[in-house]
């Protein structure tokens, strides 16, 4: 269900504060709860089906500007006041003509579904059972709707958030990166800002599962955020992006050590590079396409986790339009290594090529197997997972080993490394971690871009539409960015490096095989 924007503590009220009653309808209109406690009831269809108001809110199908979102296929209503009010009545889509809205007609269609004149309503639309009190709440909310600002803006500034771990060495990498985003959002606000509002990061610093969900459904919304960039809250990935997706909050970028599995189309969600998805089916297009493989028996070796056989299908889909069809998957409990039972398992059946998606102490496990047995077949895996167990890829497998990885520091030009230290000396800022403190500024950097496109008339759904709107951005520090209505992945595809074990120490240890762009 959707919820309120979350809360950034410490920020001051994101626009013109509202009347008490206007505060109450926003609740309201937001949440499809009444402020009382009294129970808001939705009705759908002839049959009049009764569900939970918060389970059939105003905002989501309208939006938070009102202006209406495509749902299920519906097209809801432009409900800002003064579109609503138009004094010459409406002509809808379907042809249907009706008079003027007052403000009792207008909620009496809330209550029985019928436009001015009795005439019958549109049939998607549920009709509601609300306490009076609450429903004028909800009409002095709506009067709002023309001129109340998105969670976050100001007529001055432009409030953006970010979550970050609590402790550890997690939580060092993200203040690191927190300092990079403020000193990029401090050099943009000496140059005028964007189109004369300054950038302000809000970081929280989260704990548990249980914080992140209490946090971001606070109904505060003199507190409120815009859009989140650069998250980086390990192990919470999937439920920070199911949030941000139920609250209808942008989330541009987040980082995570370890490739996301959930990158699939997520309307609020961008993400930069490639994850694991993208990744080994960028491993399987290299095969079918450029090795001299012929029906080969592929084995897919995976630790076993939530989520991950529905990766591997988009990998198996690939060797199958091959017409290969000699694949099996092989699964070894989590966190323990490869058990000893399943190597030798995996060493008579046979196999020519190894698709391998553990960690890196078990992939040194399976490479020494490999090693001990003349490595006789070919060596798939996710370059960002192997870690150093590259340099444990045995010499009998040179020609063999091929890695898959989103980005690499060739991805870095000469022209967007200047750029970034030409603002880290302009804001003195402390660069103690190259790699992440770069992430971080290009996450940035594809926020800043949408929001410069969306213009002064800033809205959620406007930067939405900015973002989907990029087409071959270069951050100059990465691939060329991407986005679209059905495209969340800005560089959608993986770089494909041969690994030559019997060049260990040299330029022609990892070599560069191209650039595998995945659909």
């Amino acid at each position: 269900m959707p919820f309120a924007p979350p809360v950034f503590t410490g920020l001051e009220a994101s626009a013109a504060q509202l009347t008490p009653q206007e505060e109450r309808g926003r609740q309201v209109y937001i949440t499809g709860t009444s402020p009382s406690g009294t129970p808001i009831q939705a009705f759908f269809g002839k049959d009049l089906l009764e569900v939970p108001g918060e389970s059939a809110t105003c905002v989501s199908c309208h939006g938070y500007d009102g202006l209406g979102r495509t749902e299920s296929g519906v097209i809801p209503s432009n409900i800002t006041w003064s579109q609503i009010m138009k004094s010459y009545g409406h002509i809808h889509p379907d042809g249907l003509e009706h008079g003027a809205f007052t403000v009792e007609s207008l909620k009496s269609y809330m209550e029985d579904g019928f436009y001015p004149g009795r005439k019958q309503g549109d049939p998607s639309m549920p009709v509601y059972w609300f306490a009076k009190q609450d429903l004028d709440d909800l009409v002095a909310y709506l009067k709002k709707l023309d001129s109340y600002l998105d969670p976050g803006i100001s007529d001055s500034q432009i409030r953006i958030g970010t979550l970050l771990p609590s402790d550890g060495a997690s939580a060092e990498l993200g203040e690191v990166m927190r300092r990079t985003i403020v000193a990029y959002f401090n050099d943009i606000n000496s140059s005028g800002g964007i189109y004369g509002r300054s950038l302000t990061l809000a970081a929280d610093k989260l704990r548990t599962a249980a914080d992140i969900s209490g946090f971001l459904r606070r109904v505060e919304p003199d507190k409120g955020i815009f859009a989140l960039v650069n998250t980086f809250t390990p192990g919470m990935e999937t439920e920070v992006g199911h949030l941000t997706e139920e609250q209808q909050i942008p989330l541009i970028v987040p980082f995570s050590l370890i490739p996301i599995e959930d990158q699939l189309l997520h309307r609020y969600r961008f993400y930069l590079y490639a994850g694991m998805r993208e990744q080994i089916s960028a491993l399987a297009l290299h095969a079918v396409r450029s090795l001299p493989l012929k029906n080969p028996r592929i084995r897919i070796l995976y630790p076993e986790r939530d989520g991950i056989e529905q990766v591997i299908a988009s990998a198996e889909a690939i060797y199958q339009a091959k017409g290969w069809q000699n694949i099996s998957r092989v699964s070894f409990p989590s966190g323990g290594g490869i058990p000893t039972a399943t190597l030798a398992g995996l060493r008579k059946v046979g196999s020519d090529l190894i698709l391998f998606l553990g960690g890196e102490s078990e992939a040194e496990m399976l490479l020494k197997e490999l090693g001990d047995s003349g490595c006789d077949t070919t060596f798939f895996m996710p370059g960002v997972l192997a870690g150093k167990s590259i340099y444990q890829i045995p010499s009998s497998c040179k020609g063999k080993a091929w890695l898959s990885f989103p980005s690499l520091p060739d991805d870095r030009k000469e022209w967007g490394m200047s750029e970034f230290e030409a603002m880290v000396s302009r804001q003195q800022l402390a660069v103690t971690n190259p790699t992440a403190q770069l992430a971080a500024y290009a996450s940035a950097k594809i926020l800043v871009e949408g929001l410069r496109r969306s213009g002064r008339n800033l809205s959620r759904e406007r930067l939405l539409e900015a973002l989907e709107g990029i087409f071959e951005f270069d951050t100059g520090l990465s691939p060329l960015v991407s986005y679209n209505k059905n495209r969340r992945i800005g560089a959608l595809g993986s770089h494909i490096v041969e690994i030559d074990p019997l060049q260990t120490g040299t330029a022609e240890f990892a070599i560069r095989r191209g650039w595998i762009a995945v659909q």
